[in-house]
């Protein structure tokens, strides 16, 4: 009798140890159920939030610690796009407010559009000036940062939740809009030889001269002048660079 009680125990036992090691492995790489389970939440808390449109997942993963999250878009509206977290299989979070109703997705796509059209007035309008490719995964050369606001030390943020009115979901961008809410521009160009703060001011000039001549009336400038020889090391290279900073249009003369 006391044999199959031990055996019985020892039974239990390996199958609490096997639970327990399938748990720790759950909760460092996840599994395929859990994530399906958890795109399915998110789809349900998609639905529910936004009734009578069709969302879909683009993208899920399983995170550490029995956290699954997906983003669910919209069928209909480009802009409806947010994540959804799951954790231990029952509890849910979504970011629908601050991605979509505070317009964060609405602003960062109007702001590629505008740098997009910057960028070619730029390229046709003063096409000596080289533009480095370096923003986005796109590598492209206007960074256009809409809804922008300086928080001091030239950095900042931009605040669409401050200007709603201005960002209608999925309207696309339109010159105007700059005249409503405040922006920056973000570029770098490549100089030959060595730039100096008066060639900055200048190129920072001539750029203001074209976009409020096209009416697109930026309200800061953030550019730097980089050299595209004359340095020995990358630390060298960082010593030329000449940067204006966040600078407001009207104090540039």
């Amino acid at each position: 009798m006391k044999t199959k009680t031990k055996k019985r125990l020892a039974g239990a036992a390996g199958i609490l140890i096997i639970l327990c090691l399938l748990l720790a492995v759950d909760a460092v790489t996840g599994d395929p159920l859990s994530r399906a389970w958890a795109e399915w939440r998110a789809l349900h808390r998609a639905e529910t939030l936004y009734p009578g449109q069709d969302f879909y997942v683009t993208s899920s993963y399983s995170g550490q610690f029995f956290n699954y999250g997906a983003t669910v878009q919209s069928a209909t509206s480009p802009d409806t796009r947010f994540d959804v977290t799951t954790w231990l299989w029952l509890f849910t979070e979504d970011y629908a407010q601050e991605q979509v109703e505070n317009r964060w997705h609405t602003c960062y796509r109007m702001g590629t559009e505008g740098a997009d059209e910057i960028a070619k007035i730029l390229a046709r309008d003063v096409p000596e000036l080289e533009l480095a490719g370096i923003y986005g995964a796109e590598g492209r050369t206007v960074e256009l940062d809409l809804a922008w606001e300086p928080d001091g030390a030239g950095a900042g943020r931009s605040t669409p939740a401050n200007y709603l009115e201005n960002f209608p979901l999925d309207a696309p961008f339109e010159p105007s809009l700059l005249q409503k809410v405040p922006s920056r521009i973000c570029l770098q160009v490549l100089w030959n030889g060595t730039p100096t703060r008066e060639d900055l001011d200048r190129v920072l000039h001539t750029l203001k001269q074209v976009l409020e001549q096209n009416d697109l009336p930026v309200t800061y400038y953030d550019v730097a002048l980089v050299p595209m020889d004359g340095y020995s090391s990358h630390e060298e290279l960082l010593d030329m660079v000449v940067e204006s900073g966040a600078m407001a249009a009207a104090d540039i003369a």
